[in-house]
């Protein structure tokens, strides 16, 4: 090391090039390197220009800015900055001001970073929406956290954002968005609504949920309703229902699946009959009366081949309650050895539709009295 140390030194000397003694690490100046402080400290007086960039080279810190550097305007200059020299020398307030600018620029994402965490210390509270509008491209740089602290009230906010995340992964950020505006009240116009990606219709009021147009429901997949509530749920399978109905009906079967989370067993009996095949993770995804009130029959013939499913999930709700509320013998028909249903022979009385306490129930269905032989089978 000292060896390399004492070469690079050398070279810059014959080279002309002026290094300070001072300049230097302490360990260099206090170690022994075959070269003494008199040697070092020369330096030749027609190149005085090197001393800066020489002092920068070595500071460890470099938290100051270079004499000179201090932009006034966001152009292509900064693309050539290091990182720590955007951190040192570019004010939030002109990242705020010239924030089209700054998406002009060809930045990496890594000074990218240090434009955003420029604006962070700028605003702790939330960007304003004044800026939140003006974000365009650098608003994949924002995190769901981050939209979750702005106060969204203009449509034209949202509206902007959509167009400039359309195409990129950016789901997580536009559902925070639009889950800001409506909290507060805002209403999505058409042209808003026709620009969603299914994963955001879950950020959506059951309300909202009525007036998205049927080209964003034909691309919904199960999973970008995973985070609907029941109350999204209803919603969706109201407007899916009615969107979808003049569909043929193999189609209908199709396209409602998604869907039928919101469904209510009257719908969900009607459709047993009419070659819907669902997979087990659908089946879990229903309402949870609605599973506790299929029979057996009913859920073979929604499951299809798929009823082998429900061996791996016997021990998981909404399974296991369901299976507690089957008779035995109907499910050994199934030829799967599914355990818990309601012994042959047992008289199950249902104190819930009595007015019983609802605590009460579970406990009834799961308690067992001990086995007698004059019970039958």
């Amino acid at each position: 090391m000292a060896g390399d140390l004492r070469g690079l030194l050398l070279l810059l000397l014959r080279l002309g090039w002026a290094l300070p003694w001072e300049a230097l690490p302490r360990e260099t100046q206090a170690g022994d390197h075959g070269l003494d402080a008199a040697a070092l400290s020369w330096q030749q007086p027609e190149l005085p220009s090197v001393l800066p960039s020489a002092r920068w080279l070595w500071d460890p810190e470099r938290k100051a800015c270079p004499p000179g550097r201090k932009p006034a305007v966001v152009d292509e200059i900064l693309v050539l900055y290091e990182e720590w020299e955007l951190e040192a020398c570019v004010d939030a307030a002109l990242v705020d001001a010239q924030m089209d600018r700054v998406n002009l620029m060809p930045f990496t994402y890594q000074q990218l970073h240090v434009l955003k965490r420029k604006l962070d210390e700028l605003y702790p509270q939330g960007y304003p929406e004044t800026l939140a509008r003006r974000l365009g491209g650098f608003f994949l740089e924002v995190t769901p956290k981050d939209v979750h602290k702005w106060n969204v009230t203009s449509l034209e906010t949202v509206t902007s954002l959509l167009r400039a995340s359309a195409g990129r992964r950016a789901d997580a950020q536009v559902a925070a968005l639009i889950d800001r505006y409506v909290a507060g009240g805002g209403q999505l116009d058409h042209t808003a609504l026709a620009a969603l990606r299914p994963a955001y219709l879950c950020a959506l009021s059951p309300q909202q949920l009525g007036s998205v147009p049927l080209s964003v429901l034909w691309a919904v997949q199960p999973a970008d309703l995973d985070a609907c509530g029941p109350l999204q749920m209803d919603a969706l399978y109201r407007v899916a229902r009615t969107a979808l109905g003049n569909l043929s009906r193999p189609e209908y079967l199709w396209r409602i699946r998604p869907y039928l989370g919101g469904a209510p067993l009257e719908d969900l009996r009607a459709l047993t009959g009419q070659n819907l095949t669902l997979d087990v993770a659908a089946f879990k995804k229903l309402r949870v009366e609605v599973v506790q009130s299929l029979t057996v029959s009913e859920v073979q013939k929604l499951l299809g081949p798929n009823v082998l499913g429900l061996k791996a999930e016997e021990r998981n709700s909404p399974v296991r309650d369901w299976l507690l509320l089957q008779p035995q013998g109907h499910l050994d028909r199934l030829g799967l050895g599914l355990l818990g249903g309601i012994p042959n022979g047992y008289l199950v009385l249902d104190l819930l539709r009595q007015g019983a306490p609802t605590s009460l129930g579970p406990d009834l269905r799961s308690w067992r009295p001990p086995s007698c032989s004059w019970l039958g089978s």
